[in-house]
């Protein structure tokens, strides 16, 4: 049993498991699955994540910051990075399969640079969104030249 394992039985808390209802909420679990890949996700990379969702049509009648603030409490609560993806994967739409990826490769290599954690979760995204290997492969690929050069503020 963990540190917080043994305070959270202490004080008789428990984080639950977070509920996905729909494909809004899996999607941005995804993306901050993928954004926190490196370690965590700072004040800017939620206004990041914030202006992309902005951007698509399924996001229109959302509170986008409050689902942002429900997703933040909501992601510390799985077992793993892994388990969240796996759990929000069935919740996504075919059609909406290969730009979910690729928005979340994006926001991995935002930095221009690709960590082995960071290669681990777009490797498991590819899998549980069922993403050809062509696809990946040229997703990637503009991405990385997209975000060449950038520095990690």
């Amino acid at each position: 049993m963990g540190f917080f394992d043994k305070i959270l039985a202490t004080a008789n808390v428990s984080l639950g498991k977070p509920v996905i209802n729909n494909e809004q909420e899996a999607f941005l679990t995804m993306l901050t699955a993928s954004g926190s890949a490196d370690g965590d996700i700072e004040g800017d990379e939620w206004d990041t994540i914030y202006d992309t969702l902005f951007q698509k049509r399924m996001f229109d009648s959302v509170d986008i910051w409050g689902l942002i603030e429900e997703c933040k409490k909501n992601i510390k609560a799985y077992e793993s990075l892994a388990v969240a993806v796996d759990e929000c994967a069935p919740h996504i739409k075919d059609e909406n399969k290969n730009m979910v990826f690729t928005v979340c490769v994006d926001m991995v290599l935002i930095d221009g640079f690709l960590t082995p954690a960071e290669q681990s979760i777009i490797e498991h995204l590819k899998e549980k969104l069922n993403i050809s290997d062509d696809f990946a492969m040229k997703s990637i690929e503009v991405l990385l030249a997209r975000n060449h050069g950038n520095v990690n503020r």
